[in-house]
């Protein structure tokens, strides 16, 4: 195995030094983006090296001296996750190269780095880098653990543009994570109810009643507030009252609609008609009638049946 301790046998030449100004603007306008957070920050506050975190990215030659010194110095770490880091740098480095030398691979087999650490660090790279569909295909592959899986979800779903879940949804449904912390529970549920009501309906049923009550109500404010006035929205309206709800769903429903935050939506009362019409119980004849008004409302915003 290669001797990590010497610097030059780590990084070779780093002249010119690749962290340039117009790097490091780079870097801290990704962590900015990423919830204030890069992902090698997470990867070093995780193992303890919080200092290492502050003194990333290296300003000068002489601060990615000392950072590499520091580590090799730490004796609370796995040498697997000392020469992890280092290659995360080298992948820095080789990401602002343009001779196409791949520093970075050419060490972790001189190391003999294992191949999931290798995976794992490069896909972490290419997310704080914002290479969002190039670091799924590492991060899904099945060697790898779920760590920082609430962070990934987060990153994916806020950066998400035009709608467009794929790419949470698809690390979600590959890697099945068990999602620790209820803002990325909400996150990811509110990117399932963007993309299909049925798929949120059946998710939020994989949950405790409590939870379960709280995911069925937001379904049902994502599926009417979402802002859109057309075809669509009547579409998914018209999707969530034609649920098969149990007898708790139904009272969570209507009690949601009726007199709980639910009331505030501008199609609340067009909802609960809706349902009405569905199900056929307690349906009047002028509520058939008003059929056509019901999904107008909601193709335009204005609440087809706004009257008490």
């Amino acid at each position: 195995m290669m001797d990590y301790s010497q610097f030059d046998r780590v990084f070779g030449s780093v002249n010119p030094f690749p962290y340039s100004r117009t790097v490091i603007l780079s870097i801290e306008a990704s962590r900015r983006s990423l919830e204030g957070s890069l992902f090698i920050d997470r990867v070093l506050k995780a193992l303890n090296l919080g200092q290492v975190a502050k003194n990333y990215p290296p300003k000068t030659e002489n601060a990615l001296r000392q950072l590499h010194q520091h580590l090799c110095d730490t004796s609370n770490i796995t040498l697997d996750h000392k020469l992890s880091i280092f290659y995360y740098l080298l992948l820095d480095i080789d990401g602002r190269s343009s001779n196409g030398e791949s520093r970075a691979e050419s060490f972790a087999s001189l190391a003999g780095i294992p191949n999931r650490y290798r995976i794992f660090m490069k896909g972490l790279w290419l997310m704080d880098t914002r290479n969002f569909e190039l670091a799924l295909e590492l991060l899904t592959h099945p060697s790898l653990i779920t760590d920082f899986a609430d962070d990934i979800i987060t990153v994916l779903v806020r950066h998400s543009k035009d709608h467009d879940y794929t790419l949470p949804l698809a690390y979600y449904h590959t890697v099945q994570p068990s999602i620790q912390s209820s803002s990325a529970l909400q996150y990811l549920f509110d990117a399932i109810a963007r993309s299909s009501v049925l798929e949120a309906f059946e998710f939020s049923r994989s949950h405790a009643d409590y939870m379960r009550r709280q995911l069925f109500q937001r379904l049902v404010t994502v599926t009417l507030d979402s802002g859109s006035k057309d075809e669509t929205a009547a579409e998914r309206a018209f999707e969530l009252t034609s649920l098969p709800f149990d007898a708790d769903e139904e009272q969570w429903f209507k009690e949601y609609l009726e007199s709980g935050e639910g009331k505030r939506l501008k199609t609340a009362k067009d909802t609960l008609v809706m349902r009405r019409i569905a199900t056929g119980h307690g349906v009047a004849t002028s509520d058939r009638g008003t059929w056509a008004t019901v999904l107008e409302g909601f193709k335009t915003g204005s609440g087809g049946r706004a009257q008490d």
